[in-house]
């Protein structure tokens, strides 16, 4: 009798463990970023800031990696908060397709330079050059920062033709 009572209750403490309720335990991970404040875009720069690097006789572009002159220019941020320190810009552009360390002649065919693309890089060192997806940091002092840059025209294979030279470059900041 004494079996029975105790097989009973095991088998009662099995039922009452397979027919309650289940439990399960997961984990919920929650997480955040805090961010610097942006900074205010020139308005030259808000608008499409031209870079006009003038126009040069095809005779300068005959051979590989022939080159024109740095034209420099800056791009602006004013009225940075108080605790940003630093401003990263990213350059996005279409890569020239013989050297994607250019940015290609986008202008459209029927009155594009041949053979043409445009060179970007630090003002400060013409050494740094600036392609697709690079990247350039600076510090904000006093609320603001400058980005010198410098660009020129380059012929990655000689024989140029003659016509324009258009790229455009996109310009993403992001703040620390």
């Amino acid at each position: 009798m004494l079996k029975r009572v105790f097989l009973l209750n095991m088998l009662l403490s099995v039922l009452a463990v397979l027919s309650g309720p289940k439990v399960h335990a997961a984990d919920v991970n929650i997480t955040g970023r805090v961010t610097a404040a942006a900074c205010t875009v020139s308005p030259i720069l808000a608008a499409g800031q031209e870079v006009n690097l003038g126009s040069v006789g095809r005779t300068k572009f005959q051979n590989a990696n022939d080159t024109g002159d740095w034209k420099s220019f800056t791009l602006n941020l004013t009225n940075c908060p108080t605790g940003t320190t630093k401003s990263t810009v990213t350059f996005n552009g279409t890569p020239d397709g013989t050297d994607n360390t250019l940015f290609a002649n986008t202008e459209p065919s029927a009155s594009a330079a041949t053979n043409m693309a445009v060179q970007l890089a630090q003002d400060a060192d013409h050494n740094v050059i600036l392609s697709n997806n690079s990247t350039m940091t600076v510090n904000i002092d006093a609320g603001s920062a400058t980005f010198p840059l410098a660009a020129r025209l380059y012929t990655p294979l000689g024989t140029a033709g003659v016509g324009q030279v258009s790229s455009s470059v996109l310009v993403n900041f992001t703040y620390q």
